[in-house]
């Protein structure tokens, strides 16, 4: 009988205290969150555990920032459990809701190898004769059909063609240093959190080179690196597009790749069909990736498909709720669709919970500038410690407010940026446009088209491309972007 301080289940021993887990001989320790959570669903098992509930158990003084802090460490125990496949062993998700414990309480039964070394000798030989008489048969069965590829269909893979590659199961390190990456991809509360991510996603993959979710991983923080300026497009995106290429080179079935080529080809080379056959493949791989429907919804806002974009990111965010960037982006779908109000109200909580959500600064801060309050405009952008991919804010808040010296030394800034090899065409065309010097404002936004600007694609929504949007050369260059790659 276990004692009272261990759990046991399916031939899992867990030290309640110590956080030891053991099965088969081998044995390791969880962490004392992933622990703690197992503790709450193991002892009200077959009960449905919220998510509230295992928040304030694991952080009962509360958090400032907890995106996807319980993500994470549910994530670290499924690894220790291996439980990490299409369908739960033993920790089932009730997305929105919580969690629940699947498992068979007690001791495993039986293996059935040792049931079968304990049978009588004739009765292991009948069986194994049995046995061989199937393999036999199933081998005659597989002959016939590979004598006859005319009544296959052409898709149907011969052996001449090779067969599906198995499965790979990384290794539990690997997986640590992915659920790692993962974790500090989301943080707020350090500076620079894609570098850190960057780290771990590379040592996973120093750990497990055929480890094709973490090849994915490093080519969105890849890209991610660009659309947040650290590094320039001529030097990231060839390496970003190569890594998540090869994700799907070593498992052309890892939903994380195809999303991670499609956020590629969607943001920085406006390539919006492959973006699409991208994600397509994705959702038909799984359509419960809440990372793939915020793409899509973005997909769908550079299409101007506003409903669209609205309701594929609600379902982002009912799959993953506390994933902050979903948040942000929802708000920004909402500001370009001229909803500033709504996208006010639902912005200011998410600031005061999250102090250090630049992001979200920066779309209340262009929300609060469309309905004129330009000095609660100024407060959020002061407020920030990174601009991002929202540079041109400061620059259209002078141009707003008449400061228009300060407007132009915002521009001179960009265009320093842009000689190191930066995108800054659609940040100046829009401080120009707000300035009403609209032809530096088209030659300024025919420039985006070739550097990579980041928020190129929102031209077809963005309220503040007004002043442009009735001119020839809007009409041209919005055209030359939709043009098929």
């Amino acid at each position: 009988m276990a004692a009272a301080t261990e759990l046991q289940f399916d031939g899992w021993t867990v030290n309640r205290v110590s956080g030891e887990v053991s099965r088969d001989g081998r044995g390791s320790r969880l962490p004392q969150q992933p622990l703690r959570i197992l503790l709450e669903l193991f002892d009200h098992a077959d009960e449905v555990v919220t998510r509230e509930h295992l928040v304030k158990a694991l952080w009962p003084a509360g958090i400032v920032d907890f995106d996807n802090g319980l993500n994470v460490a549910v994530r670290k125990l499924r690894v220790a459990l291996d439980d990490v496949g299409d369908t739960p062993k033993y920790i089932e998700t009730l997305p929105k809701v919580g969690y629940r414990f699947i498992g068979n309480r007690g001791a495993r039964p039986e293996p059935a190898l040792e049931a079968i070394l304990k049978l009588p000798r004739r009765a292991r030989v009948a069986l194994a004769l049995t046995l061989a008489a199937l393999g036999f048969a199933i081998a005659g069965s597989w002959w016939w059909t590979s004598q006859r590829p005319d009544e296959l269909p052409p898709s149907t893979p011969t052996a001449a063609a090779g067969v599906p590659r198995p499965k790979h199961t990384p290794s539990v390190r690997a997986q640590e240093l992915y659920l790692e990456g993962i974790h500090n991809r989301s943080r707020r509360d350090v500076n620079a959190p894609a570098q850190l991510a960057r780290a771990s996603f590379e040592a996973a993959i120093k750990e497990d080179p055929a480890y094709a979710q973490a090849w994915a991983a490093l080519g969105e923080t890849l890209s991610v690196d660009v659309l947040r300026q650290r590094v320039t497009p001529a030097e990231g995106l060839p390496r970003a597009l190569s890594v998540a290429k090869h994700a799907i080179e070593l498992d052309d079935n890892v939903v994380e790749g195809h999303i991670s080529l499609g956020q590629i080809y969607l943001d920085h080379y406006r390539d919006f069909a492959a973006a699409d056959r991208e994600f397509k493949r994705a959702l038909a791989l799984n359509d419960r990736s809440a990372r793939l429907w915020h793409f899509i919804s973005m997909w769908n806002a550079h299409q101007g498909h506003v409903e669209e974009a609205l309701t594929a990111m609600r379902r982002a965010r009912e799959l993953e709720p506390m994933t902050l960037l979903f948040t942000s982006n929802y708000a920004m779908i909402l500001v370009n669709a001229r909803r500033y109000d709504d996208a006010i109200a639902f912005l200011r909580p998410i600031v005061d919970a999250n102090p250090a959500f630049d992001q979200a600064r920066s779309v209340l801060a262009r929300a609060l500038m469309a309905t004129g309050n330009l000095a609660g405009a100024k407060e959020q952008l002061d407020l920030r410690k990174e601009s991002g991919t929202f540079r041109a804010d400061l620059g259209v808040w002078y141009a707003k407010s008449g400061r228009r010296e300060d407007a132009l030394r915002e521009i001179a800034e960009m265009e320093a940026r842009g000689r190191e090899g930066f995108g800054v065409g659609y940040d100046e065309a829009l401080i120009y446009a707000t300035l009403g010097e609209l032809d530096r404002g088209c030659e300024a936004l025919a420039r985006g088209l070739a550097d990579h600007s980041i928020l190129m694609a929102w031209m077809r929504l963005d309220p503040r491309m007004d002043p442009l949007r009735g001119r020839q050369c809007f009409a041209d260059i919005e055209k030359k972007l939709y043009a098929p790659k």
